[in-house]
């Protein structure tokens, strides 16, 4: 799954488009068109679920979750070994716990940015398993 994720941040980090990133992670299984997200039936192995969402304003990639099968194991230690420290995002109270990781910096034009959310909010948060990851594309500034 690290890898996986590996290869998706480096993926929307280039200036792609939507069908790009479809063909990598799966087909469309539901577009409701606008701003709602297109749900993918996944390609790849180890996710249960994909769903890309588009920006508001030019149409292109924004924001692609996955969600791992439950056979798939993902905890905040694994995606911190790669990816850098994270920071816990503000969550309301009863809600899973979601945490933010920012990798480097590339020479790209996108910097992308990985938020996961967590199972529980009583475990420590590195003990967790992550239920999905969602890969950000933020223009980077000049």
């Amino acid at each position: 799954m690290i890898e996986l994720i590996r290869q998706l941040v480096q993926l929307l980090s280039r200036d792609i488009s939507v069908p790009d990133v479809i063909n990598e992670v799966g087909s469309v299984w539901n577009d409701p068109g606008g701003l709602l997200p297109i749900e993918l039936e996944p390609t790849v192995p180890g996710v249960r679920s994909v769903s890309l969402s588009r920006d508001i304003d030019s149409g292109m990639p924004y924001v692609l979750t996955i969600e791992p099968t439950s056979e798939t194991s993902l905890t905040p230690n694994e995606l911190e070994q790669v990816f850098g420290s994270f920071k816990r995002l503000r969550t309301d109270r009863g809600q899973p716990p979601e945490i933010i990781f920012y990798p480097p910096k590339t020479e790209s034009p996108w910097h992308v940015v990985i938020v996961a959310t967590l199972e529980s909010v009583v475990e420590p948060l590195n003990e967790q398993q992550v239920t999905s990851v969602s890969l950000r594309r933020d223009l980077t500034e000049p």
